[in-house]
């Protein structure tokens, strides 16, 4: 899926196009649909996080980077925010210019390298394979950079994630007050110092949630967890039997 099909279907109605255009590319339409669907149920991370293949080949390409202990980039969130406003404003740019002249929206289009790096695998022109590659070479420094700040189409998702129906990322009081444990294993930023997930920018990675239900990592299980290992051992130490045999009790560290 790429930012050129939402600009297709968003000049659809004002150039006459029919119904059955979109079809004639059966697969895309069926992933389409789905995507269009999910926004509105979960919002923009089921594409942008699950199944975007670009997104995919920058993650895989940070984690080996973190391998090769390659130095990471980290930058203060107050520009990280600033810089989230431009894949907007280059969406913003794309719509307009569709109904300006839909050529020269194609070719502006070319912002995004999915057809350089994914569609024609980098069998083209040595400029546009170049910009691919860089962008690519960005995300060793700084996971999903692209993705980050200047995808159009991840923009485009996110405004109309906006009306998901369900939030079903957990979260707890002590999210972003005694514990911002999740906050620092976010890999792109969307979850602010008051512990709330941003998720127009969450890519719905899960790396939160394993945290929130870690109860090694998140500090309220860890706390919840050792008060009732000590109540088992309360337990065992009147009624004489081993604390892992009472039932409920926490494993011995």
């Amino acid at each position: 899926l790429s930012i050129v099909n939402v600009l297709a279907y968003i000049q659809a109605p004002f150039g006459g196009t029919r119904l059955s255009a979109f079809v004639l590319d059966p697969l895309i339409f069926i992933l389409s649909v789905y995507v269009a669907v999910s926004l509105f149920v979960l919002g923009r991370g089921v594409f942008c996080g699950w199944l975007c293949p670009f997104g995919a080949a920058q993650e895989l390409l940070n984690r080996l980077a973190r391998l090769l202990r390659i130095p990471q980039i980290n930058i203060p969130e107050t520009l990280q925010q600033r810089l989230w406003a431009i894949k907007y404003l280059v969406a913003i740019f794309l719509i307009g210019a569709v109904f300006v002249s839909v050529d020269a929206a194609e070719r502006y289009a070319e912002i995004e390298p999915f057809r350089t790096a994914i569609t024609v695998r980098f069998d083209r022109d040595w400029v546009f394979v170049l910009y691919a590659a860089g962008l690519l070479g960005v995300g060793l420094f700084f996971e999903r950079a692209y993705c980050q700040f200047l995808c159009p189409l991840g923009g485009s998702l996110a405004v109309l994630g906006r009306f998901h129906m369900f939030s079903w990322l957990r979260r707890r009081q002590a999210c972003g007050t005694s514990c911002r444990i999740c906050e620092q294993k976010c890999p792109v930023g969307a979850i602010g110092r008051d512990g709330k997930i941003n998720l127009n920018e969450c890519l719905q990675c899960m790396d939160c949630q394993v945290a929130y239900f870690d109860d090694h990592q998140c500090p309220p299980l860890i706390e919840r967890r050792n008060r009732r290992r000590a109540q088992k051992e309360a337990t065992a130490a009147v009624t004489g039997a081993p604390p892992d045999a009472i039932p409920g009790a926490a494993p011995a560290e």
